[in-house]
C-alpha cells in the first residue's frame, strides 16, 4: 500500500484522533486546574483520576495519555507538585570510613547487615572499597610471603 494514494481513506483517522487528543487535553486541563485551586498534588495518576470524576461520560483519561499527549504533559509538568525526577544520590562515605571497613572486618559477623550496608553504597564507593580490599590483601600477602 503506498500512503500517498490511501490518504483520503486515513484523513478521518487523522480527525478521530485529533479529536481525542484536544478531548484528553481539556480533561487534563481541567483536573490540573482543579487540583491546584484544592491545592491537592498534582500529579499524572491524581490528574487521571481526577479526570474521570469530571468527565461527563466517566471515562477520563489514562495516566499514559498524558504521556503521549506532549501539549497535556507540559501543561501538567508546570504545575506540577510531585517529587522532581532527579535520581536520589546515596550519601557518600568518607574515605576514612572505607578504609576503616577493611580493617575491622571481623569472621563472626552479621552478613545480612553487611549486604544492606553495601547496597546503600554508590557503584563509585563499591568499586573504591573493592580496590582497597584488593591493596590490603596484596600486602599482607606480601609481608606472609604468599605472593611468590
Amino acid at each position: 500500500m503506498n500512503r500517498e494514494t490511501d490518504s483520503p481513506t486515513i484523513d478521518w483517522l487523522h480527525e478521530v484522533y485529533e479529536k481525542k487528543r484536544r478531548r484528553a487535553f481539556e480533561l487534563g486541563k481541567q483536573a490540573t486546574d482543579l487540583l491546584a485551586s484544592e491545592s491537592k498534588r498534582v500529579s499524572h495518576r491524581a490528574v487521571a483520576q481526577k479526570s474521570k470524576e469530571i468527565d461527563p461520560d466517566g471515562i477520563g483519561i489514562h495516566p499514559n495519555t498524558i504521556l503521549s499527549n506532549k501539549e497535556l504533559h507540559e501543561y501538567i509538568s508546570q504545575h506540577s507538585t510531585s517529587k522532581s525526577s532527579k535520581a536520589r544520590k546515596a550519601p557518600r562515605m568518607p574515605q576514612e570510613e572505607l578504609s576503616n571497613i577493611i580493617k575491622q572486618v571481623m569472621e563472626d559477623r552479621d552478613i545480612e547487615r553487611v549486604r544492606r550496608r553495601y547496597m546503600k553504597l554508590l557503584k563509585s564507593e563499591l568499586v573504591e572499597l573493592l580496590i582497597q580490599s584488593e591493596q590490603y590483601i596484596a600486602q599482607n600477602n606480601k609481608l606472609g610471603g604468599y605472593g611468590s
